[in-house]
């Protein structure tokens, strides 16, 4: 009797977490250091220490970093 609800229950997680994935994968990654969005003007790479994603162009997210 209870398989059903069981089964739906897993059915209803399993469509809870594959939305949580697809809008995880369209978030735009930002730099931890300045908090710009990664886009094709500013590619964002791995930082150094491993804090998280960092502008590849260090001199660029120091003067962002000065504005804000």
């Amino acid at each position: 009797m209870g398989d059903g609800v069981d089964k739906e229950a897993r059915e209803r997680a399993k469509a809870i977490a594959e939305q949580q994935r697809a809008e995880r994968r369209q978030r735009k990654r930002r730099c931890v250091l300045c908090g710009v969005e990664e886009s094709e003007r500013t590619p964002l790479g791995p930082h150094p220490d491993g804090i998280g994603p960092a502008c590849r162009e260090e001199a660029a997210c120091m003067a962002r970093r000065a504005t804000r």
